[in-house]
């Protein structure tokens, strides 16, 4: 089997999905998968998916000793200059609600990426976001939106007497309304990143393309959605789909 072969074989939906702990170590933080697929997102709005090949074929290597091919991060450098050189991100505009770090914007930043809302946005608290406010903090559409470590019961957006698993759909209903049509929405690492909520996905408008771990641990899981459609939903309409839901599957949408 050729690099290419093993290179598209691993294909899906024309997203590269690695086995887990092999992800690229761009920045060497839990935001990897995420640039990477951000990265992958670029090629195929930008219809070059040859050029995506091409760009990570140094580092694809065949383990003599395992017999199959495997990532080497060694070449790293050598892929980031490349990236740099061709700054994919260009004329592509992208929203992080809530980061944990500036590193992977920058990184970003330096492969073309706008950022066209950087004011810090609050989760929790009287001023946090949502889907009754959240026209009052974003009135754009983004080509990409992503989140690490936000769609997860431990970081904060659990509010009133609400669950986690509302709290997090209501945010995912946000970032669909948010997300331009044919543009992607990709979540890393929490408990509530899960293709068990595919239904609900569907009625906001976004079909849910890969899900798969990207990491040992709990919950180190990444999704790639894109969205399907122009829709925006209100609050009382996701209210009552998340509550027809949770009539049907009470265990999977009441935790």
């Amino acid at each position: 089997m050729s690099k290419q072969e093993w290179f598209n074989k691993k294909l899906s939906i024309d997203f590269f999905i690695f086995n887990k702990n092999e992800f690229p170590k761009f920045t060497g933080t839990s935001y990897d998968p995420v640039i990477f697929t951000i990265i992958n997102a670029a090629y195929i709005i930008k219809n070059r998916h040859s050029d995506f090949f091409k760009v990570f074929e140094p580092l694809i290597v065949f383990d003599e000793n395992k017999k199959y091919f495997s990532i080497n991060s060694q070449q790293i450098e050598k892929i980031n200059q490349t990236l740099f050189n061709d700054k994919i991100l260009s004329g592509l505009s992208l929203f992080e609600l809530n980061p944990k770090e500036t590193k992977h914007i920058e990184f970003l930043k330096q492969l073309g990426a706008e950022f066209p809302v950087e004011e810090s946005i609050s989760i929790s608290g009287d001023n946090a976001i949502k889907l009754k406010n959240w026209k009052n903090f974003i009135d754009k559409k983004f080509d990409m939106t992503f989140s690490n470590e936000l769609m997860d019961e431990n970081s904060g957006i659990k509010y009133e007497k609400h669950t986690a698993v509302f709290s997090g759909l209501e945010l995912y209903t946000l970032f669909a309304n948010i997300t331009k049509k044919n543009g992607f929405s990709i979540h890393s690492n929490g408990s509530i990143i899960s293709s068990l909520y595919e239904t609900f996905f569907q009625f906001i408008g976004f079909n849910v393309i890969e899900y798969f771990r990207n990491f040992d641990g709990n919950f180190k899981f990444t999704m790639i959605m894109r969205k399907i459609n122009n829709k925006e939903s209100s609050f009382d309409e996701f209210f009552y789909i998340y509550n027809e839901l949770k009539r049907r599957w009470p265990t999977r949408y009441g935790n």
